[in-house]
């Protein structure tokens, strides 16, 4: 039986022959977060001092998943994430779509 479309991916990216159920180091060639995942990312990035972040075409940073804001503290976050994109990359406005589809649909470009 051929390979799962995941495992040529994570083939390719890894080097080696990866099955189902194999732990890999594979190079990233993007990484997103959204507004209810994403402030606690932005905390530990911070916590953790890196002095700087992946180049802007391999990160994305999204609002969309609770918005508008429904409350006081969600509203907080979405200032962190926006504070943390104007020092790093554009966010996504609220309204352009939500993230896995906009990944889909424009930033994900798998190669095999």
């Amino acid at each position: 039986m051929g390979k799962t479309i995941s495992e040529l991916i994570l083939s390719a990216k890894s080097g080696s022959d990866v099955h189902a159920g194999d732990i890999v180091v594979a190079q990233v060639d993007l990484a997103f977060v959204q507004d209810t995942t994403g402030p606690l990312t932005v905390r530990q990035f911070r916590a953790a001092k890196f002095k700087k972040t992946a180049e802007s075409l391999k990160a994305a940073l999204f609002l969309d998943h609770a918005a508008p804001s429904q409350s006081r503290e969600m509203s907080n976050d979405h200032i962190l994430l926006r504070e943390f994109a104007e020092q790093t990359r554009p966010a996504q406005r609220v309204g352009d779509g939500v993230c896995h589809q906009i990944v889909a649909e424009s930033l994900a470009k798998p190669v095999i």
